[in-house]
Parts: structure tokens; sequence; C-alpha cells
């Protein structure tokens, strides 16, 4: 048990860094990952490393051919749309059931959040506003109460995750949606669900859509 428990360790490790390499870019769409080289860079044998490679292919975010081993996936915008579809529907749902549910320690974590965000506008930090705002999602949408639900919304967030490398972040549209998060834990205080429900759907929509036109337009230009 101890020994399976060390490869598990090892693979989660292993499923980290090759992710990592992804959403930073050094592993491109269509990079082979040779799982020799992975194994020796990282100091492990095959196993943990071929656990992780399935499992990020279950993800998404590889590829796993019989005769070409495992490649970087490439960024399929049908399925992203249809991805991006699903969510604004589940976490508008997600936040209404959260102005039905959230505690008091609940909402002062969200409150917490946006002003972890705003310090890092005002210090143009983008990778610590990226991490405030994805954890002021992930509680928003465990303030729901409905795990099953939370569950479904991360198991798309895993999936569509990879897409927003594309997109070039606007120090601007940061200010704007951290406007947004204080709206919501504002309706939230209120019992306000028609007015939270707007909100998170004005955003999800408008972020998504941003990320799918320069997808686009990557695209396009690739191509022309």
């Amino acid at each position: 048990m101890q020994d399976r428990q060390r490869v598990n360790t090892k693979s989660d490790t292993v499923y980290e860094f090759i992710k990592e390499q992804i959403h930073s870019g050094v592993f491109k769409p269509g990079d082979r990952i040779i799982i020799r080289e992975i194994s020796r860079q990282l100091g492990v044998s095959d196993i943990p490393v071929r656990e992780a490679v399935k499992k990020l292919a279950s993800e998404g975010f590889l590829e796993v051919k019989s005769h070409s081993g495992a490649r970087v996936a490439a960024l399929n915008i049908q399925s992203l749309e249809e991805i991006f579809l699903i969510r604004v529907e589940l976490e508008t749902l997600a936040t209404r059931l959260a102005v039905r549910s959230a505690t008091p320690e609940e909402v002062a974590q969200l409150e917490a959040c946006v002003r972890k965000m705003e310090e890092s506008y005002q210090n143009n930090d983008m990778a610590s506003y990226t991490a405030y705002n994805r954890e002021f999602h992930q509680l928003l949408y465990r303030a729901s109460h409905a795990p099953y639900l939370v569950e479904i919304i991360e198991n798309l967030y895993v999936r569509s995750d990879n897409s927003k490398k594309i997109f070039q972040h606007d120090p601007e549209r940061w200010r704007k949606s951290n406007a947004e998060h204080r709206e919501i834990v504002e309706a939230i205080l209120a019992k306000d669900e028609e007015r939270a429900a707007k909100v998170i759907r004005y955003q999800k929509e408008s972020g998504f859509r941003g990320v799918l036109n320069a997808l686009r337009l990557s695209q396009s230009l690739l191509g022309g």
C-alpha cells in the first residue's frame, strides 16, 4: 500500500509539472511528450510519468496514439465553445445557489479574495490576480453547497483552462472584473439572486468570447 501511495505522489508531481509546462508554453500543441526524458528530468521511473500522461490525456491536455505516443493536444474551438456554453449555465446556477446558501464565513472569504485581487491589480501582478481570481470562483461555487455541481464545473474548468494562454490579459479588464466580483458579493449579502446571476453570466460570456476570438485570430494568422 505504501509503495502504491509513493507512486501516486510521484505521479501527482509529474502531472503538475507537465501541466505547468503546457500552461507556460514550454510544451506547445503538437509537441511530443517523451516519457524517458521526463523520467530522467524529474528523477523518477517511467511508471508515474505514464500515469500522469494517462490522466492528462483523460482531461484533454494530451493526445495519445499507439504509434506516435503522447502529444500536447491542439486547442479545438468547437469543443471549447461547447464547454464554455455549459460552463456559463452551470456557473450561473452555482452562483444562484450560493446566494441562497453561503455562510457568513464563506462571504468573508469572498470579500478577502476581492481585496487581494484589488492589491494585485494595483501592483500590476497578473500571476497573483489570476490565482486569487481562481480562488474566488472556487469559493463562490462551493458556497452553493452542491458538491456534484461543483465537481462538474471543476472538471470542465480543467478541460478548458489550457485555452487561456492564448488570451492577452488587459489590466483594465482586471479592474472591471474585480468590480464585478465585488458586485456579486454585495448581491449575496443582499440575497439578490437575480443580480448575482446577471453579473456572473455577463462576466463568463464576455470572458469566454474574448478567449474564443483571440484563438480564432491566432489560428487565422497561422493558417494565412
